[in-house]
Formats: structure tokens, C-alpha cells, sequence
């Protein structure tokens, strides 16, 4: 009865342990996260994820610990900053820990022309 019980007991532990070690260290993709955004929102002919880097980084931009790049094609937009406006918005409204990005590039490229906004901790630059 007794080595049944501390079986019993190792079972449960070890269960425990096996769950919380694949459950509860779960940590979101952020950048598939934002990728789904962009492409559930926005008019865009192609939209594709150039960069996405977790960890310390330096460059000539400066220092970051979280970056992320996006290319959108041919969108369809009136105004890039409204546009960029609204995404950022969406962006803080649907990904868990948005804001600690340190920088987000996103560049609009059409036939004419190419457009960077950049957005740090959730903050558009203009």
C-alpha cells in the first residue's frame, strides 16, 4: 500500500511537471502574431516578414533587445500616416506584449515609391 502511494505520488508530480513544462512556458510569437495582423487588416498585395529578432542587438539604428521588419505591397491606403496610425493601434490591441518591441519597421512599397514607419514601444516616429 505504501510503495502505491508514493508511486501514485511520483505520477502525479512528474505529470505536473510535464504539463507546466509544456504549457506553462509557452511564449507567444509575437512575430507571427503582428504577420496576422498586417495580413487580416490591411489591402495589401503581398505582405511578407523580413526580420524578426529576439536578444540584444546592436546597429547603427542603436540598441534593441526586440526588433521586427515587414515589407506591404501595392496596399491600398489614403494616407500613410493614418494608415500607419491604425495599425500601430490594431497592433497594440491584438498582440500580448507589443510594446516592448523595440523597434518595428514597416516599409510600403509600391511601383513608385518606398515608405519606412518606424514604431518604438508602440510609438510611431514621424
Amino acid at each position: 500500500m505504501k510503495k502505491q502511494f508514493v508511486l501514485f505520488s511520483i505520477g502525479i508530480i512528474a505529470g505536473l511537471f510535464t504539463y507546466g513544462f509544456f504549457f506553462g512556458n509557452k511564449v507567444e510569437d509575437k512575430s507571427n502574431a503582428i504577420l496576422n495582423v498586417l495580413q487580416s487588416n490591411c489591402e495589401c498585395d503581398q505582405i511578407k516578414q523580413f526580420l524578426y529578432v529576439k536578444g540584444l542587438a546592436v546597429s547603427d539604428k542603436g540598441v534593441s533587445t526586440e526588433t521586427a521588419e515587414y515589407e506591404l505591397k501595392n496596399c491600398k491606403y489614403s494616407d500613410l500616416t493614418s494608415e500607419a496610425n491604425r495599425i500601430n493601434q490594431l497592433l497594440m490591441k491584438k498582440v500580448d506584449g507589443y510594446q516592448d518591441i523595440d523597434r518595428l519597421t514597416m516599409e510600403f512599397v509600391n511601383q513608385n515609391s518606398s515608405k519606412l514607419v518606424t514604431i518604438n514601444n508602440g510609438t510611431i516616429n514621424h
